[in-house]
């Protein structure tokens, strides 16, 4: 071989160690499923990403699979809610309801009692449903990534199909080896996270070596703040029937809480009309949102009554929830359902509506 013969080889070896290892790109076999049930709602984080939401938010219970590309240590973190009144922690009115969730992925990982959990919305508290309340934590920033520390919260609680009683399209073959899941009272604790960290599995070797350019976490923040509307009422059927209650204080300044919406045995959610009352009572309409920005006052439309809010802030309890307090004019009384929306921080909010007597 002559030496301009073996200069070329050289180059040529040295143009493909600059250029590096050739590329590689997973392909479906490198994918994994990823198997869940839940009662009665459910998002799922791996590694800081949203990679399975449940498409049905109460009935039929859900059971969803989907593929997805493992990267080791895999951080698994689940948001799941139970069905439940925000306001009392009941269903169907005055029903406490029950929970569960079970995982199983292709590499063998399963729900289990290893898995760490903590609970954000509880109630009715003491099982208490004539006078129901509820208790709430705010939820953490960034309780799904990799690096959040959950070593304070408790492990999870395993639970029998028995007591779960699984039904719409669960599959009990689908979760060979898993447990159902939970905090530690399946009956009163309504919105749980549930996480765990998962090492490869004995021999595993990675594939591919190509990373993707786009910022799914970036999309999905955007997604969200394009679909909110500055501020935003939290509604509970395609009718647009607000989320809230309501508080009324009587002459003697005794108060109550009353509900003005109600959930049918079937699940479907109307409206309670508002009764006014007496003139020496004041009816006081709270409304749940978000999206307020650094907003503190503003101004509701109530039917085309223009009235100050009282309160426009954090809710309190659970991260990212807002309230909104209007005192109801007496002029509204017989004018059945009406049109609801707020203007707040120069902005106005969607619609939507309530019932008055």
């Amino acid at each position: 071989m002559g030496m301009r013969t073996i200069a070329l080889t050289l180059l040529a070896a040295a143009t493909l160690f600059a250029q590096g290892p050739a590329l590689l790109k997973p392909t479906p076999a490198d994918t994994i499923s990823l198997t869940f049930y839940n009662d009665n709602w459910s998002m799922i984080f791996i590694n800081g990403k949203l990679v399975a939401v449940s498409p049905i938010d109460f009935l039929p219970h859900a059971q969803v699979t989907v593929n997805v590309l493992p990267e080791y240590p895999m951080t698994i973190a689940v948001l799941a809610m139970d069905n439940a009144n925000p306001n009392n922690g009941l269903e169907y009115g005055t029903q406490i309801g029950d929970a569960g969730f079970i995982l199983r992925m292709g590499d063998g990982t399963v729900s289990n009692g290893t898995w760490k959990t903590k609970v954000f919305f509880k109630g009715p508290l003491n099982s208490n449903i004539a006078n129901p309340t509820v208790q709430y934590t705010p939820i953490p920033a960034n309780w799904y990534a990799p690096e959040f520390d959950d070593s304070s919260w408790d492990h999870a609680t395993v639970y029998t199909s028995d007591q779960v009683k699984p039904d719409g399209f669960y599959n009990a073959s689908a979760f060979t080896g898993a447990s159902f899941i939970w905090s530690g009272d399946l009956n009163l604790d309504n919105t749980v996270i549930m996480r765990t960290t998962v090492q490869a599995p004995k021999g595993y070797v990675k594939a591919w070596n190509t990373t993707p350019d786009l910022n799914i976490r970036t999309v999905f923040n955007q997604a969200q703040l394009a679909t909110l509307p500055s501020p935003n009422l939290y509604t509970s059927n395609a009718a647009g029937l607000a989320m809230g209650y309501v508080i009324r204080i009587g002459s003697g300044g005794q108060q109550s809480v009353e509900q003005f919406a109600q959930t049918s045995s079937g699940g479907v959610v109307s409206a309670l009309p508002i009764s006014l009352g007496p003139a020496t009572d004041s009816v006081y309409l709270i409304l749940l949102g978000s999206n307020i920005g650094s907003a503190t006052s503003g101004t509701a439309n109530l039917n085309g009554i223009t009235t100050p809010l009282y309160y426009v802030g954090p809710q309190g309890g659970l991260a990212g929830l807002d309230e909104f307090v209007v005192l109801l004019p007496r002029s509204l009384a017989g004018q059945g359902t009406i049109p609801v929306s707020l203007t707040v921080g120069g902005s106005t909010s969607n619609t939507a509506t309530v019932s008055i007597q």
